[in-house]
């Protein structure tokens, strides 16, 4: 069995395939290897967020640095495999650079089926909307049948003045500021 293609004969068919040859040499086919997300344009990765679904409350508005989105992308089918869990929840503050943990009812004497996040966040501004958006993260990771009691921050910031401000409906707000020098 020969194992060479035809020759073209036809000099249509043979300018035609100079002019492919010569074009999709020129191509940089690495960004086409989207399974590679670190060598994907910045331009790509909403794309690949929303094909990978991670958009929205699934991370992607509290990815803040390129190398989050990044890390939110390659992660994405690890994250969907454990969602509802508390693992689920502690590695994806990881994922994006917030020191977290979570503490169920049991562990703290709450009310059955209650859970507690503490945040220690690092240079990133809170505000209402901030933490509205937080919640709802949280509310998309956490185990259907559980319930957010309250989220606790610890603020750390290298500038000289840092705000925060909050709705306080019936919540208890505590607020451990740091000043890194």
């Amino acid at each position: 069995m020969n194992s060479k293609l035809a020759q073209i004969n036809d000099i249509n068919l043979k300018i035609f395939d100079e002019i492919c040859a010569e074009r999709f040499k020129a191509l940089d086919l690495e960004c086409v290897l989207i399974s590679f997300i670190d060598k994907v344009p910045s331009d790509a990765l909403p794309h690949l967020a929303e094909q990978y679904h991670v958009t929205g409350n699934e991370g992607w508005l509290q990815a803040v640095t390129e190398e989050e989105k990044r890390n939110l992308i390659k992660s994405s089918i690890k994250m969907h495999r454990y969602k509802g869990t508390k693992y689920a929840l502690t590695e994806i503050f990881k994922i994006l650079d917030i020191t977290g943990s979570v503490e169920e009812w049991f562990e703290y004497n709450g009310q059955p089926y209650y859970f507690k996040v503490i945040l220690q966040i690092l240079n990133r501004p809170v505000n209402e909307e901030t933490e509205k958006r937080l919640i709802d993260f949280i509310n998309e990771y956490k185990n259907e049948r559980s319930w957010l009691e309250f989220i606790q921050f610890h603020l750390t910031s290298k500038s000289k003045e840092y705000t925060y401000s909050a709705l306080a409906e019936e919540q208890i707000i505590t607020i451990n500021a740091k000043r890194i020098i």
